[in-house]
């Protein structure tokens, strides 16, 4: 009985030590048995970081890292003259309602903006599509089927068409993703330019496989 009465007291003693003057004022370091990281060794933004020569906190990402969120040309939404996109551009849509048929009606095509589509294939898509969007990417060897880009004749039934598909579905499915949800949206991670970048570079595998197939053709013959 003594010893039942003992560790009772102790049991009171230490309720009332952890749970009986929590929110009152102390100046002792209070101990918390939770922290639930109210404390952490880190640099918030915008202050001053010493380690670095410029000594800011806040850093650029690192080169080549894969961009994930919105908040992408910022330089052009603070800018004193904002350059306003057309739905067209955002959407792979014109107005009518009507898809986007070519690239070139809603950005300027050359070599730098192809080169900024095999970049963004290269990270975001070639893992299943393959390097040379023929489908036969990394995926391929687990029992997958990803589409064979480099044929416009097999691009269709991944959302609401059939077919051939224009540049502007191409673009929407490289944004909204596949309706079976095996593909999935990319808009998080690629600016509009990124997309029809994509979108170019994909027309551009297109043509490589069809000079390719026109070839072997001629050689048979």
């Amino acid at each position: 009985m003594r010893y039942f009465i003992a560790i009772y007291i102790i049991l009171i003693v230490l309720t009332v030590s952890i749970l009986g003057f929590r929110g009152s004022t102390s100046k002792n370091t209070p101990v918390e048995v939770f922290p639930d990281m109210d404390r952490q060794a880190k640099f918030k933004a915008q202050t001053v970081n010493p380690i670095f020569s410029d000594g800011s906190a806040d850093r650029l990402p690192v080169l080549g890292t894969a961009s994930r969120g919105n908040a992408y040309d910022l330089e052009n939404v603070f800018s004193s003259k904002p350059v306003l996109k057309s739905h067209a551009f955002k959407t792979g849509k014109a107005l009518s309602g009507d898809w986007v048929k070519n690239t070139s009606s809603v950005v300027k095509v050359d070599l730098p903006l192809i080169r900024l589509g095999k970049e963004k294939y290269d990270i975001h898509c070639s893992v299943c599509h393959g390097e040379y969007g023929n489908g036969l990417g990394v995926l391929s060897k687990f029992g997958l089927a990803p589409r064979n880009l480099s044929d416009p004749s097999q691009m269709g039934t991944y959302l609401e068409s059939s077919g051939e598909w224009t540049d502007g579905q191409i673009y929407h499915a490289i944004s909204m993703g596949s309706a079976s949800g095996i593909m999935l949206g990319l808009s998080d991670k690629l600016t509009p330019q990124e997309r029809w970048a994509i979108v170019l570079y994909v027309r551009t595998l297109q043509n490589f496989v069809g000079q390719a197939t026109t070839s072997s053709k001629k050689m048979g013959s």
